[in-house]
């Protein structure tokens, strides 16, 4: 049975007989969401009104609720972020062939497709795609700006035992032919005059190799503070984000090793760094990426540090299941 959902504050409306997210997203009515197992929490919902079967298959008619793993009820009411951004986006998949591969350490991998000359694939910095390959289907980010570079790049670490790691890493040739279905997510930067602190660990820097380079395409001269956590510095691969610290003035490259300390790198974990750096996050605007223990610490510690609440953004790397 369908029933309808309004969604404030943004009054919009959508009809829901199945997964509340995956519905509201195929009526074009782009809700907060990240992870879409459960996880990370970025989908969460407050009810107003109306019956929601939740997460652990319980009907509740208070609180909130996950939206990617909930089911309506009834007619309902519920206050959740709302993106018009989007609204225009379609999500299509598209065949892709693999223009390069570079292995950048000994686990992580760069892999640029080439999409076919007629693919119009329209997304915003920080979203990511789903990649099929011989029917294994797995989630990554974007991680070059449309305007910058043709085509899509991922950054990929090997997975142990896991079943694409296992295709990617053993023997992959330039021209293999797989698809990409996107883009996804709602992880972007809004439109304002706030300074930014850019916080990944691990190839979570991908979307914020996305996100700076359309900045500096827009000559938005937004203070910039990225923040990037590796182990040691032989992981520090992504060389282009630091030449454009070293271009731009108003961009800042902060390396933190949890494990090794060098010249150039700070020691320890990349909220505690921020947490050193600035007395106060009020004026600040956070996107965050990376590991779901460090996105759940650096909210937490963040918002001791008075961040406004709606100021913080993340997309939590969560394993395939």
């Amino acid at each position: 049975m369908k029933y309808n959902i309004e969604i404030q504050p943004a009054g919009v409306h959508f009809q829901s007989e199945a997964n509340i997210l995956d519905d509201a997203l195929a009526q074009s009515v782009p809700l907060e969401y990240s992870c879409k197992t459960g996880d990370c929490g970025t989908c969460s919902a407050d009810i107003i009104s109306g019956e929601i079967e939740n997460e652990s298959g319980t009907i509740v008619n208070s609180g909130s609720v996950l939206t990617c793993q909930s089911k309506a009820k009834s007619d309902a009411i519920l206050k959740a972020h709302y993106y018009p951004e989007l609204v225009d986006q379609k999500i299509q998949t598209i065949p892709c062939k693999v223009a390069s591969i570079d292995l950048m350490t000994d686990d992580i991998v760069t892999i640029k497709f080439r999409l076919p000359p007629t693919a119009k694939f329209d997304y915003l910095p920080g979203q990511y795609v789903d990649l099929s390959f011989k029917g294994i289907k797995r989630s990554y980010s974007i991680a070059n700006a449309k305007q910058v570079s043709d085509g899509v790049e991922l950054h990929i670490r090997k997975v142990p035992n896991g079943k694409m790691s296992e295709l990617l890493f053993n023997g992959l040739k330039e021209n293999q032919l797989m698809r990409i279905e996107g883009p996804k997510g709602t992880f972007f930067v809004r439109a304002n005059n706030k300074p930014l602190i850019l916080l990944a660990t691990g190839t979570g820097i991908a979307p914020i190799k996305a996100i700076v380079e359309q900045l500096v395409k827009d000559n938005d001269k937004r203070e910039i503070h990225i923040y990037w956590g590796m182990q040691y510095t032989c992981e520090l691969y992504c060389k282009e984000l630091p030449a454009l610290a070293a271009q731009y003035q108003h961009i800042h490259f902060n390396p933190v090793l949890s494990k090794e300390l060098d010249e150039q790198s700070r020691k320890g974990y990349v909220q505690n760094a921020v947490c050193l750096d600035f007395d106060s996050l009020v004026d600040f605007e956070v996107y965050a990426c990376g590991s779901l223990s460090m996105i759940n610490d650096a909210k937490a510690v963040f918002l001791n540090k008075k961040l406004p609440l709606d100021a913080f953004h993340s997309d939590a790397f969560t394993p395939a299941k």
